[in-house]
């Protein structure tokens, strides 16, 4: 649900929800399907309730911010080689 609000955000007009659709069909039919929307629907109504907006309508670009990382890559991490500057306010 936050994807799609943050893809929104970014100035999507359309958001894909990729294999999503496929496991909701295969695990209830039609009625896993109408599961799934509702879910969806739950989570965008949620994470615009979070970020105070009522619509997408009221959003732009302002909500959105770069996150600082929580630990910086060592070789031990995901992405060892990654060269991440210093966030600045």
């Amino acid at each position: 649900g936050t994807d799609i609000v943050k893809a929104i955000v970014s100035g999507a007009d359309l958001v894909g929800i990729g294999r999503l659709q496929c496991w909701a069909l295969a695990a209830a039919g039609e009625a896993g399907i109408v599961r799934m929307l509702e879910l969806l629907e739950d989570e965008v109504m949620r994470c615009l309730g979070l970020l105070g907006a009522t619509s997408f309508a009221e959003l732009d670009k302002s909500y959105l911010h770069p996150a600082t990382p929580t630990n910086l890559p060592s070789v031990f991490s995901a992405f060892p080689l990654l060269d991440i500057d210093p966030y600045r306010y």
